[in-house]
């Protein structure tokens, strides 16, 4: 169900029996190839598949399109929440589906940069609603639910996900080719250690802050030149059913007597 075009009695009396599903995305620089919107386009893509698979079971929020990105904020374009501004946001949003309701509630997240404050969210949402009746609240970005489907997979040229990407270029492509302007080009040559990759293609041994005009000088990573509309659809084939697993099995979780 589409939460949006749900009436206050119905989403009062259907609340308890659905997950409330929240998409978070952002509006930030993606490169020069790619629109602003690009992570809340891919974001209501996603939604919309899972609601189709879930019409009964999920009540699919619209998308989050503001989120944490002052480290994109050297790029023009970026919209951006500042972190703890944007913890207090999701605070107040699922506190209010908590009080329609909703005893399952979940974040779809379609930006890294939300990653750490939705963390954050989480934890004070958990201290607060100790005790009886209290809600399910999770919360996964796309690209760890579906990280087996996506390491399995043999059609990509790059092994993971980064930013105005080969991954997310091709999302993008197999939405709106016409919203690609030109082919694109990853810039990674600012930033080299054996501790850490700052494409997240392997796992760092060492937290490091660093914004995007800092590493690269276009704002896009990764060979989004290697990017087509064919390798989009196979994505989205791969990252929905992991999705779609989970809310169906998180639906189970059950309190203890």
């Amino acid at each position: 169900m589409k939460y949006a075009e749900l009436t206050s009695p119905e989403l009062g009396r259907l609340a308890p029996d659905l997950i409330a599903v929240l998409p978070l995305a952002a509006v930030e620089q993606h490169g020069n190839h790619l629109p602003v919107i690009t992570d809340s386009a891919i974001a209501d893509e996603l939604s919309s598949r899972i609601e189709n698979k879930l019409p009964d079971l999920v009540a699919m929020l619209p998308t989050l399109w503001c989120g944490s990105s002052h480290h994109h904020k050297g790029f023009p374009g970026t919209l951006s929440l500042r972190s703890e501004t944007y913890v207090n946001v999701l605070l107040d949003l699922i506190n209010s589906l908590i009080d329609s309701g909703f005893r399952h509630i979940f974040l779809l997240n379609c930006h890294g940069g939300n990653q750490t404050p939705f963390a954050e969210a989480l934890y004070r949402l958990n201290l607060a609603h100790q005790g009886n009746d209290e809600p399910w609240i999770a919360g996964a970005s796309y690209w760890h639910l579906a990280a087996n489907e996506l390491g399995a997979q043999t059609f990509m040229d790059s092994p993971r996900l980064t930013h105005a990407c080969e991954y997310e270029t091709s999302l993008m492509m197999a939405l709106r080719l016409d919203w690609i302007k030109g082919p694109g080009r990853g810039d990674n040559g600012h930033f080299k250690s054996k501790f850490v990759d700052p494409l997240g293609y392997a796992p760092s041994r060492v937290v490091v802050s660093r914004s995007f005009h800092q590493l690269s000088d276009n704002g896009a990573l990764g060979s989004p030149e290697n990017a087509t509309p064919e390798k989009g659809r196979e994505l989205y084939d791969l990252i929905v059913p992991p999705i779609v697993e989970f809310l169906q099995e998180f639906a189970t979780w059950k309190n203890h007597d």
